[in-house]
């Protein structure tokens, strides 16, 4: 049986969509708290957006890698505002995005020599037998300044053993992120398991508390971090503090509510687009800034194909607004 067979034929839109991490998340987010969730809003969403996509003619190629890269953007990504942008842009002139848009394809060098950085400073701060290590070689290209190094070694505070095997375990994940995540059973993955099972053993000899080492689990739930998530560089930080100061979060407290800023923020990019959606007789509700000319300049001219372009984008960064505001509330 196909993938569409066993979804009913859905196009990879629809199944975006509908998706755990879009208007799917809902219900399994919010099942305990009905009054925050509407059992029918992903129901009504798809029908809206195969409304528009059934008016819209066939959508040519171009059309259909600005669809992609769409269904690339998420909430959490690094850059997006600007991948936003960006996409306005490409739906307005009905050419592809000029930036790459969403997950680690959107990272740049820049970014990447960031991270780099923080790997870089971590392995020169472990002790060598050697006077001379090539560490401080990549460090005068990726941080020129020595801004990160300094922090990480703030950071860091004195030397011990256990420190050293926290800095050791979390520059494995460093290696694993930078390698673009190891495939199953490649030579990569498994000198990555061999490594962490014997860190971990030595971990444990030394720190019966296991929190900290929970945190660096590499299985999408606690310790997952990825290169594009707008709080990779904080999540850094909240390891190599807590490694510092010898207890989870001993030196950077808890929050949880940052979704809401994101949330706010986000509001910018998508009222404006929405009104643009309406149409002109639309009573305007965005701010009448830069952004919101920006965003209605660039989409331009309204037609079925552009509609559905910029619904879709809509659609999907909303559920995950409505998601981010809401967890944030229930938290704080």
């Amino acid at each position: 049986m196909s993938q569409s067979d066993k979804d009913g034929g859905l196009q990879d839109w629809e199944r975006e969509l509908l998706a755990p991490h879009r208007w799917g998340r809902m219900r399994t987010w919010f099942s305990d708290s009905p009054e925050l969730w509407d059992s029918q809003r992903a129901s009504q969403e798809h029908a809206r957006l195969r409304e528009l996509w059934e008016k819209a003619p066939p959508l040519s190629k171009v059309s259909k890698e600005i669809l992609k890269s769409i269904i690339s953007l998420e909430i959490c990504n690094w850059n997006l505002e600007e991948s936003i942008l960006s996409l306005c842009r490409a739906i307005g002139t009905s050419h592809a995005p000029k930036i790459r848009i969403g997950h680690a394809g959107s990272v740049t060098d820049e970014r990447w020599r960031k991270v780099w950085a923080y790997y870089l400073a971590l392995k020169a701060w472990l002790p060598s037998s050697g006077r001379i290590t090539g560490y401080q070689a990549l460090l005068d290209i990726c941080d020129p300044e020595s801004e990160t190094r300094n922090h990480v070694l703030s950071m860091l505070g004195e030397i011990n053993d256990l420190k050293q095997l926290y800095v050791e375990r979390f520059c494995l994940n460093f290696e694993y992120w930078i390698g673009g995540f190891y495939p199953l059973g490649s030579p990569q993955m498994k000198a990555y398991v061999a490594a962490v099972e014997r860190l971990e053993g030595e971990i444990s000899k030394l720190d019966p508390d296991p929190e900290m080492l929970e945190w660096m689990r590499l299985d999408g739930k606690r310790g997952w971090i990825e290169i594009c998530h707008h709080k990779a560089f904080r999540r850094f930080d909240i390891q190599i503090s807590s490694i510092g100061s010898g207890k989870w979060r001993g030196a950077i407290p808890y929050e949880g509510t940052d979704g809401l800023g994101r949330a706010e923020t986000l509001e910018k990019y998508l009222a404006p687009i929405e009104e643009w959606i309406k149409g002109p007789a639309a009573p305007r509700k965005s701010a009448d800034d830069d952004i919101s000319n920006r965003i209605q300049e660039s989409l331009g001219k309204r037609d079925d194909s552009k509609l559905f372009l910029a619904a879709m984008l809509v659609s999907l960064l909303r559920s995950q607004q409505i998601a981010a505001r809401k967890r944030a509330e229930k938290r704080a």
